[in-house]
């Protein structure tokens, strides 16, 4: 009998692809579901306008694009065991807070607590490297590192929600409203 496993192979094979194939963001954009690929969009505008720089942002969104596959891969390629299946519902659990904070922190002024959404954003980095890092490379975990070491730093989230920086930024409270729909688009559809 031979250790040949159509699916493994087919994993490999998807995976060395997807590596090559997403590095484009134009053909990565096809095949998202449309109010996802609205809340990168937004998300990129977002950041753009945080750092006045096309590179970082544009590395962000990315990263972000590719470690969303990538863990749809492994779920769908049967990767996860029963532990990391638990796992992985927490990080979808933890998602959903995070994304309702900042949805809540946008609509309801003076309820932005920095330190509570650090904290809920460290604890989802946490999560998602602990579920990862057995599957994928360091490269991959140096991904998530990057996307929270932009989005979890006092300076992006206070020009986002504190009053004081909307007269220096007040595109930034713009496309955070544009972010702001999209997220819930994105959980009325499912999606997160």
């Amino acid at each position: 009998m031979s250790d040949f496993n159509a699916r493994s192979v087919a994993y490999e094979v998807l995976k060395c692809f997807s590596n090559k194939f997403f590095s484009n963001k134009l053909v990565a954009m096809k095949l998202l579901e449309d109010t996802t690929a609205k809340l990168i969009d937004d998300v990129f505008l977002l950041l753009h306008a945080h750092t006045r720089d096309k590179r970082d942002p544009e590395k962000t969104t990315k990263n972000l694009i590719k470690i969303s596959v990538k863990i749809g891969m492994l779920q769908r390629g049967g990767k996860f065991s029963l532990e990391e299946k638990d796992s992985l519902l927490l990080v979808q659990v933890n998602l959903k807070t995070v994304v309702k904070t900042l949805i809540t922190f946008y609509q309801v002024d003076h309820t932005y607590d920095r330190s509570f959404l650090i904290k809920y954003l460290t604890e989802l980095e946490t999560l998602l490297t602990n579920l990862i890092s057995p599957h994928l490379t360091e490269k991959s975990v140096g991904r998530v590192e990057q996307i929270f070491g932009v989005v979890k730093t006092e300076e992006f989230l206070d020009q986002i929600y504190q009053p004081k920086w909307f007269v220096l930024y007040p595109e930034m409270r713009q496309l955070m409203g544009q972010v702001v729909d999209d997220l819930i688009a994105c959980l009325d559809a499912g999606t997160i």
